[in-house]
């Protein structure tokens, strides 16, 4: 099998979970039963057998056509919305007869499989896509080998509550900081400003200038033992996001058996947040009574890292290469 991966945009434009989770996942194919390579762009070799684009959006609408077209198997890995609200579900509705899903509609029906993180991400693409369930698999995301090798060891726990991740409206830092200075709990932040967020972080950044409580690190390297050292020491892992699919930062910090604060929201309910205190995002004083709550019945809220196994580079790498055995009639 020879497989090529397709970016959704240039890295340097934008790096994010979706893309650490897209690099992890090439190292993790690489070497097992499958020839994998980057598509060079300016390359007119076209000896391989499938196209793995990734994101399920109007970037890789052309890439999709063209694909097909050169008689190549297609398959998607795609971060769907859950579309808990009504408004969520009409504007889907929406857009699916006069703008961009109905474009995502006419890409999906010539797309050979679809790679989503859950169950429910998969009921999604069937209703709303009207996919058959047998060109849908469920590929959860990868948690680096390092976090598995330190949740052997003991915790340093420092009791201070950590935040990763990029700095956004979306990821609600600045409710979670305020409900840390009402509660008068430490907090790490780390993860520097996405690019459009600015005005932002500015108001994350006046916010805190003068708690000396709260810490913001404005950016770590994925993996590096800096990163894992704060993970380890912390006492609760929060992200009381507004729309997330399946935050790698809360596998992370599952698999060290860490207490999580999750917004209550489709994402926050899959089974390996199971046991998570779920909070209102809106809340300033939803977020601070949970996370007064974690400190006052800690044995409460702990994970269960048994669950994320699943999660492993090895075991994710060879569902990648079932799902590609599938869509080319390999057994």
């Amino acid at each position: 099998m020879k497989i090529r991966f397709i970016p959704y945009q240039p890295h340097c434009f934008a790096f994010g979970g979706f893309e650490i989770q897209m690099l992890a996942a090439f190292d993790a194919i690489s070497g097992l039963d499958a020839d994998i390579k980057k598509l060079d762009w300016w390359s007119r070799d076209r000896n391989f057998d499938i196209a793995h684009c990734w994101g399920l959006d109007l970037a890789n609408y052309e890439n999709v056509k063209w694909a097909k077209r050169s008689g190549k198997k297609v398959i998607v890995t795609a971060l769907v919305g859950y579309y808990e609200t009504a408004i969520q579900k009409l504007k889907f509705n929406i857009s699916s007869q006069i703008y961009k899903e109905r474009l995502i509609k006419e890409m999906a029906v010539n797309i050979d499989g679809f790679i989503v993180l859950n169950a429910l991400q998969g009921k999604i693409i069937h209703e709303h896509y009207k996919i058959p369930y047998d060109r849908i698999f469920v590929v959860p995301n990868i948690v680096h080998e390092s976090f598995f090798e330190y949740s052997k060891s003991e915790n340093q726990d420092q009791n201070y509550t950590l935040i990763v991740g990029n700095v956004c409206k979306r990821k609600n830092q600045l409710n979670l900081a305020k409900a840390c200075i009402q509660a008068g709990i430490e907090l790490v932040i780390i993860g520097p400003v996405i690019g459009g967020e600015e005005e932002y972080g500015k108001q994350l950044e006046l916010l805190i200038s003068d708690q000396p409580n709260i810490k913001w690190i404005k950016g770590l390297p994925e993996n590096s033992p800096e990163l894992l050292s704060y993970y380890r020491k912390c006492h609760i892992f929060a992200l009381p996001s507004f729309v997330e699919q399946q935050p790698i930062s809360l596998l992370e910090a599952a698999v060290l058996k860490k207490p999580l604060l999750i917004s209550d929201l489709a994402y926050g309910k899959q089974e390996f947040y199971k046991n998570s205190y779920l909070v209102n995002p809106n809340s300033i004083s939803s977020i601070k009574d949970g996370l007064l709550a974690i400190h006052q019945s800690y044995e409460s809220y702990l994970p269960d890292p048994e669950r994320l196994q699943s999660c492993t580079s090895e075991n994710v790498g060879k569902a990648y290469v079932s799902a590609y055995k599938s869509i080319l009639g390999v057994h």
